[in-house]
């Protein structure tokens, strides 16, 4: 008598049939019910890291409502999208979970507009034996967003207040706990804040606030000048030339080629040239003196204006490295005749003197700003008690 056949191992477990179809009922399950858990979730978690979508409002849930349809009915075509070569290459047909066109448009209105509003729906009005609905209990269990620290919120409330007294409060809030972390929001107003180049209170409080970290605030400072522009360095600056020479130079060589057309007495000319170049210097003088006393000389309103202002305040008394950047600075005629000038002083206050010889060149310099400083700066220099 005939044993009965051993099934073979290996082969996969038949669907379940009906009259020559597959059911599907589990892919199509699957189909509906995943897009609109996978977008819930995400949106939740969104909202727990936005801070003004408040989803206890009606306009924010009104919003999460949109944003759940929207998002299910993408992830659900695209579900579909991915799942459509193993259902068209079964050798039976699926009775639920079919292929055709208008099975799958069913499909999307179900898990993509349905489905979704059903579910928003029955999440705020069905009431649990709590007394809570479900939506409520998502939103307590969310994952929540971490708590700001204390400086990155005096940070934020520098950045979003309008008053620039507030500001100036805020950046000396800041100023005042000294830690690391109010030193990186203090660069981050620095970062952020276009008023905080643009001169005025909230400049002069930052640039001091930066200083009284002293050496701990050097790194980021320099980091924060590299990752300027080189080649927009000078967009602050002035036009090339010192005062004189951009607003009278050309008035006064007019002015003596008038004088030389005057004919009659030959020793007429000679004297107005005479008195003329006694007016040219003494009103080249007073521009010098004018444009070295000028707030603007004190930094150019830019970013690396700024910075060296900052260096300048700063309690130090020697640093090589700032000492070799400002030396680089200082020579460099990219920088602004301002930026320069700000280099000049912060030799002094960092070098020796044997940084004479370096700054007595700068006295030839066509700038008068320049020359101001290089003066300012060997004075400063001279005045030091030499070292025993």
């Amino acid at each position: 008598m005939p044993s009965d056949p051993v099934p073979a191992r290996d082969q996969p477990p038949k669907p379940p049939a009906w009259g020559g179809y597959t059911v599907g009922l589990g892919g199509l399950l699957f189909e509906l019910l995943l897009p609109v858990t996978l977008s819930a979730a995400l949106l939740l978690v969104l909202a727990s890291y936005a801070p003004r979508w408040d989803l206890h409002s009606s306009l924010g849930l009104a919003a999460f409502g949109l944003l759940l349809v929207a998002l299910s009915l993408v992830l659900s075509v695209r579900l579909d999208a991915w799942t459509l070569a193993r259902r068209q290459g079964r050798g039976k047909k699926q009775l639920l979970n079919r292929a055709s066109h208008r099975a799958r448009r069913v499909k999307f209105a179900l898990g993509g507009v349905a489905i979704p509003i059903a579910a928003l729906a029955t999440a705020n009005l069905l009431e649990l034996p709590n007394h809570q609905t479900p939506m409520a209990m998502a939103l307590s269990v969310r994952l929540s967003r971490p708590q700001a620290t204390h400086e990155e919120g005096l940070g934020n409330a520098v950045l979003r207040a309008k008053s620039p007294a507030a500001r100036v409060q805020g950046i000396r809030a800041l100023q005042g706990v000294g830690s690391a972390e109010a030193l990186e929001q203090l660069l981050r107003v620095l970062r952020d804040d276009p008023a905080a180049l643009r001169g005025g209170t909230e400049s002069q409080a930052l640039s001091t606030a930066l200083a009284s970290y002293g050496v701990r605030a050097k790194p980021g400072l320099l980091q924060r000048l590299r990752e300027g522009n080189h080649s927009a360095r000078r967009e602050a600056a002035p036009p090339p030339g010192d005062l004189f020479e951009r607003y009278f130079s050309a008035d006064f060589e007019e002015l003596r080629r008038e004088i030389d057309r005057r004919p009659p007495d030959p020793a007429a000319p000679a004297a107005a040239q005479g008195r003329l170049e006694l007016a040219q210097a003494e009103l080249k003088r007073a521009l010098g003196e004018v444009e070295a006393d000028a707030p603007s000389a004190q930094g150019d309103g830019s970013l690396p204006g700024f910075v060296m202002q900052t260096f300048l305040q700063m309690g130090l008394k020697e640093d090589a490295e700032l000492l070799a950047f400002a030396r680089t600075t200082a020579a460099d005629a990219g920088w602004s005749d301002a930026v320069r000038g700000q280099a000049l002083l912060l030799i002094a206050k960092l070098g020796e003197k044997d940084e004479l010889d370096g700054l007595c060149g700068y006295l030839e310099n066509p700038s008068a700003l320049l020359q101001a400083r290089a003066m300012q700066a060997i004075a400063e220099l001279q005045s030091r008690p030499t070292p025993r």
